[in-house]
């Protein structure tokens, strides 16, 4: 039974130099980064922009990487010359087929993880966006579903197997799984999160729902805090909690509002 998981339900983001076929990153924090309307590159994790081009060689022509999961089980499945299940976190259909056999094929998000209780082969078509998410916690996100997936096929004696493909072979996480040691990533992690004042060296909020741009404009310019984002979704960082909680706290929450207020979003 092979699995095949990659987490891209809509239109590519990750980007490719074509000449030295480096991935596009931010010179920032490192997060893959997409091209806007206008041409430029934009982080979606600390919103630095810069012309399009490579830090690699300086060229400024770009693949796109990322093709939809749908798109995939239809390639795949011509490829293989079988049927391939499609599975992703909307899917209520059950796995088996009509024998009550499930597929030797299976393509989807990461949920199909969770819907299998053995697999001889995970495939992840595409870590790198795992790896580079505009998340941070992408690192540790992305180990963790490396471990799971290492679950199901178990141990290489026994004929799992655990396939990644990647631009970044060196990255802490491949590393981490390769060698069994979760501490390159912890270790990698704390500097970065320390330089950059995310948790647990800072603080992030998150405000959205409807009304959230009222209730944000309520707060003002609140000491020690900055605000980003819109229109209904925003993002509150500081370097204590309790300075974002005393300017949560001074906001209106307008008539008829359905806020979400999330301090540390495990998903941001």
């Amino acid at each position: 039974r092979v699995v095949c998981v990659s987490n891209t339900t809509g239109r590519a983001r990750l980007l490719a130099c074509r000449s030295c076929r480096a991935l596009a990153r931010c010179e920032r924090c490192d997060a893959a980064v997409a091209m806007d309307d206008d041409g430029r590159l934009r982080c979606r994790r600390c919103d630095t922009v810069r012309p399009a081009a490579c830090l690699e060689c300086r060229a400024g022509a770009f693949a796109n990487l990322r093709p939809g999961v749908t798109r995939l089980r239809d390639e795949l499945e011509a490829a293989a010359g079988r049927s391939a299940r499609l599975v992703t976190g909307a899917s209520d259909e059950p796995l088996f087929d009509a024998r009550g056999v499930v597929p030797d094929v299976l393509v989807g998000t990461e949920a199909v993880l969770h819907r299998l209780d053995r697999a001889d082969v995970v495939a992840f078509l595409d870590l790198d966006a795992e790896l580079y998410a505009p998340r941070f916690r992408a690192a540790e996100q992305a180990l963790a579903l490396l471990a799971r997936a290492a679950r199901l096929v178990g141990d290489r004696a026994g004929g799992g197997r655990l396939l990644l493909q990647t631009f970044s072979p060196d990255h802490e996480v491949v590393q981490a799984a390769v060698l069994g040691d979760p501490g390159l990533v912890a270790s990698a992690e704390t500097d970065r999160r320390q330089a950059l004042g995310l948790p647990p060296f800072g603080a992030v909020a998150e405000v959205s729902g409807a009304g959230s741009a009222e209730f944000i404009a309520s707060l003002g310019d609140p000491d020690g805090v900055t605000i980003g984002g819109g229109p209904e979704r925003w993002l509150l960082r500081g370097n204590e909690r309790t300075r974002i909680g005393r300017a949560l706290r001074r906001g209106v929450r307008p008539t008829g509002a359905r806020l979400r207020i999330a301090v540390d979003p495990p998903r941001i």
